[in-house]
């Protein structure tokens, strides 16, 4: 019996059809996430971080896997491939923020303190500490800002090392960058070239002479500093 000419196209386009597309795509696996925020106030994310992937080598961090960049709202993805089922350190790249390696919910400063994850790890929320302190000299009797006053963060384990330096702008504000102390950075603040007095940050925000009896200053932003007329 023969078969309609149009039921032979059909079965013919459809057959062709399946050559063509061939077998279905394999579906990506789900990437290992986390989200960046400061350690700092009230948390906000960390956006522009470099973040990498890398394999675990000799109980050490190996070649990198994948990089990402965190988004607008802290979270980075990375991918370490079909099949993989490996365990893997995941790295913060220093820059405003300070680097590491991630562990208990912290950027660790060493692989010694990190954990390592699954490639499909959900790990969630990932506190970073500042790599910066930023602040502002104002006049102690009339707040106004002080320009052109030189502050360094010098590291509590040895007063003699500079970690950073900055000198203030028009509005008394300063920025010391590439920070790597946490709660051992003690502010010394030279006024002397614009008539101000020399000397560390106080607890209250004020200036003292001696390094003894000052207070170690947070990273990130510690508001007003203080300077009283030499």
């Amino acid at each position: 019996m023969r078969r309609p000419l149009s039921l032979l196209v059909v079965a013919s386009l459809a057959l062709l059809g399946a050559v063509v597309a061939g077998p279905p795509a394999a579906v990506a696996a789900d990437p290992l996430t986390g989200r960046l925020v400061d350690s700092t106030g009230t948390h906000p994310p960390v956006v522009g971080a470099t973040v990498r992937l890398r394999k675990v080598k000799g109980g050490e961090p190996g070649a990198v896997v994948d990089t990402d960049t965190t988004n607008g709202k802290g979270r980075f993805e990375l991918d370490a491939g079909p099949g993989a089922d490996d365990e893997y350190y995941v790295q913060v790249v220093p820059g405003t923020f300070q680097g590491g390696f991630v562990g208990d919910g912290y950027v660790q400063p060493t692989a010694a303190g990190a954990m390592t994850y699954g490639p499909h790890a959900a790990i969630g929320k990932i506190l970073a500490n500042p790599a910066y302190i930023q602040g502002r000299v104002v006049n102690s009797v009339t707040k106004r800002p002080v320009r052109g006053v030189r502050v360094t963060a010098r590291s509590a384990n040895d007063l003699g090392q500079v970690e950073g330096a900055d000198t203030t702008d028009r509005q008394g504000r300063f920025q010391i960058n590439r920070l790597e102390c946490e709660d051992d950075c003690y502010l010394r603040v030279n006024g002397a070239p614009r008539g101000y007095e020399v000397g560390y940050r106080a607890c209250d925000a004020g200036v003292v002479p001696a390094w003894g009896d000052a207070c170690a200053s947070p990273i990130g932003r510690v508001g007003r500093v203080f300077l009283d007329k030499g």
